[in-house]
């Protein structure tokens, strides 16, 4: 393992991770990474998801008692339709002003499907406990929605559930980041779009990390969007929720996980804004009364939480770099900050 804390504050601004596994901030931090990833059935139709998500849920059920982390989005509710009454299905409630509240639709769908519906309200004093736990196990800085999940593992737990259900990886594997998949880029456009955070405009020795994107440049110069989706960021993601849920002492699954697209993704339905259109078939199926929601990110209300914030104290950030970030971008570089100052000096 290699100590390389310049490269690894850039990479985890760019791509909220460490992009090199053999590279970490300390010679006494072993970063942790998601590797096990699961065998995936290929998926065509709307019936051939139905019947792997169904078949995925019958495993979990056979691990123990399960619940279901359930938003106001398709996906998970998808899943709601699948599982046994009575299951406890948790929701995220972020208290800060004007933020997104889930809570009605999910307690739609939750009535609907005779689940029993618990809301999980999350606190900018929840980050003050448990941000920094979670990134000394991870061994590098956080997403913000680990936090979240941390606190609703740790309520599902209480509550006796042992397997936690979450609907993650469905935007990566049926199309659902529609802007990212909007047009063509060449290496350099696209690693300009997807970096999180510049480096070049919040540290003092930032370094420009390309490599995660150019095992995906097709013959013409373009990247392809979809496989780099699919390959790169499928575990990054699945390792959000599983540190979380590591933490919160509940055992994570994500029965899209074990799927993928068995044909090439339409790109030009998901440009006539069909995003993720297996899903939508399915999800018309089982609710045909409904219309199909509007994707929203899970909630987390970044811009309200750090409005205040004075700007990272490490040396190793541009003075007033924090200024005219959007609020997720303050959180990458408030995390980024809370690690170099509070985990790096520390053995873990």
């Amino acid at each position: 393992m290699i100590a390389d804390p310049s490269f690894c504050m850039s990479s985890w601004l760019m791509y909220r991770t460490i992009v090199d596994q053999n590279r970490s901030f300390s010679p006494k931090i072993s970063p942790w990474f998601f590797q096990n990833e699961p065998e995936r059935k290929a998926v065509n139709t709307a019936a051939e998801l139905e019947d792997a998500l169904s078949a995925r849920i019958s495993q979990a059920l056979e691990q123990g008692r399960v619940g279901l982390m359930l938003s106001g989005g398709m996906d998970s509710a998808i899943l709601a339709a699948m599982m046994p009454k009575g299951t406890k299905a948790y929701t995220l409630r972020c208290h800060a002003k004007d933020a997104l509240d889930e809570v009605p639709t999910a307690a739609a769908y939750a009535a609907r499907n005779g689940l029993c519906h618990e809301i999980v309200d999350v606190y900018w004093s929840d980050y003050e406990e448990l941000a920094l736990p979670l990134m000394k196990q991870k061994g590098y800085p956080i997403h913000s929605i680990e936090v979240q999940i941390c606190k609703a593992a740790r309520q599902a737990a209480a509550d006796g559930v042992e397997v936690l259900i979450f609907g993650e990886t469905a935007d990566i594997i049926y199309g659902g980041h529609s802007k990212l998949l909007s047009r063509d880029y060449t290496l350099e456009e696209f690693v300009q779009r997807f970096a999180f955070v510049d480096p070049r405009f919040v540290l003092k020795e930032p370094q420009w990390i390309t490599e995660p994107a150019e095992t995906f440049v097709r013959k013409n110069g373009t990247v392809d969007v979809f496989a780099f989706l699919n390959s790169f960021e499928y575990p990054v993601s699945l390792g959000f929720y599983t540190n979380a849920c590591r933490m919160g002492g509940i055992e994570f699954f994500a029965p899209y996980s074990y799927t993928v697209l068995g044909h090439p993704l339409d790109l030009d339905m998901i440009r006539r804004g069909e995003s993720k259109y297996v899903i939508r078939r399915l999800y018309q199926k089982m609710y045909p009364d409904l219309p199909v929601p509007d994707k929203t990110p899970l909630p987390r209300p970044m811009a309200q939480w750090l409005k205040d914030w004075a700007g990272p104290e490490h040396p190793a950030f541009l003075p007033g770099c924090h200024e005219g970030l959007s609020g997720d971008q303050k959180w990458y570089v408030y995390a980024l900050n809370e690690f170099m100052l509070k985990v790096m000096g520390r053995d873990l």
